[in-house]
């Protein structure tokens, strides 16, 4: 039998431009994304080469064109040299939503390819023609990276208009400073992928010890709540403490076993336990954004920084999340 399993993956990599078009803003459009790129410029990159694709495509099935054609892929390289500096200068709104009907009309023409023509070009130099993941996925990765800086430059910059010592729940300032940064923008990109998450994802494998998606979601959810009633309860005993330590056999006792437990929770109910895993990482997010003055946060910072930084902890399992949905290897 012929494995179309990329027909799955193009579908996970459009259903995450669906969802980044869906919440673009205008202005993010012009966000630079280093290297001379910007949102737009890769947004147009995207359409116009799954547009190319598209064509190519119709009229290999119309049986007017041969993949194999070492020609046309150096050709691509010639096109993209071209097309870049041009593409870079375009910041027109309409970018996003054309690039999601190319990706839309090209992955039609894929899933309706005979199983001889797919059998033809994978393992070939030309499989790229299926796997349009990946070259979608990767520069959805940089438009992401691009906005989550842009977002924590943003955040820090309305966190440097605060008057030191005025916030009233506020550690004073570094309190203010890059773990709350990072705390946002990391809560924003899990916000993004659990948007695009549906329940037959969550029981997709990942690479974090034999773990579902919906597994990892759990140990996300149970770290960031654990953490949020450890800040609470020094909290109380003293307003300028901070959580106990855990004894590390006792955290990977917790670790194992969670898992089974939280499968069956997201199985039963998927679409809350997906939303209590943002919950859980706003809840922390504002306790530590809230912490008494009093808080040792340059200590915390030096040794201990996962108690008010939790993008350390988020951001990895984000990769992995990401990871396990587009069948990319580690």
């Amino acid at each position: 039998m012929t494995d179309r399993g990329f027909e799955r993956a193009n579908d996970e990599s459009r259903a995450r431009l669906a969802s980044l078009v869906e919440t673009l803003r205008p202005a993010q459009l012009a966000v630079d994304l280093g290297g001379g790129w910007t949102v737009a410029s890769a947004l147009a990159h995207v359409g116009f080469w799954d547009r190319w694709q598209a064509a190519r495509w119709t009229e290999m099935l119309a049986g007017t064109w041969a993949a194999q054609d070492e020609s046309i892929i150096a050709a691509e390289h010639l096109a993209n040299a071209s097309l870049d500096p041009y593409l870079a200068a375009i910041s027109a709104s309409g970018i996003p939503a054309v690039a999601l009907e190319a990706a839309t009309r090209l992955d039609a023409l894929i899933s309706g390819a005979p199983d001889a023509t797919v059998e033809a070009l994978e393992g070939s130099p030309s499989a790229y023609m299926l796997h349009r993941h990946r070259h979608r996925g990767e520069h959805l990765d940089q438009i992401e990276r691009g906005l989550e800086v842009a977002l924590a430059a943003a955040v820090a910059g309305a966190g440097a208009g605060l008057a030191v010592g005025t916030a009233s729940g506020a550690a004073a300032g570094t309190a203010l400073g890059d773990h709350l940064t990072r705390n946002e923008a990391s809560r924003a990109q899990l916000s993004a992928v659990l948007a695009t998450i549906s329940d037959a994802d969550l029981s997709i494998a990942a690479d974090e010890g034999g773990w579902t998606i919906g597994q990892v979601l759990g140990h996300l959810t149970l770290w960031d709540r654990f953490l949020a009633a450890r800040w609470r309860a020094a909290l109380a005993a003293d307003p300028g403490a901070q959580p106990t330590q855990i004894p590390p056999d006792l955290a990977d006792l917790l670790n194992d076993a969670l898992p089974p437990t939280w499968s069956s929770f997201s199985v039963a109910a998927p679409q809350a336990a997906v939303a209590d895993t943002l919950d859980a990482a706003e809840v922390v997010d504002r306790l530590i954004a809230t912490l008494p003055a009093a808080t040792p946060v340059a200590t915390i910072m030096a040794e201990r920084p996962a108690l008010l930084d939790r993008s350390i902890h988020r951001l990895e399992h984000i990769r992995t999340i990401e990871r396990a949905r587009q069948g990319r290897p580690r």
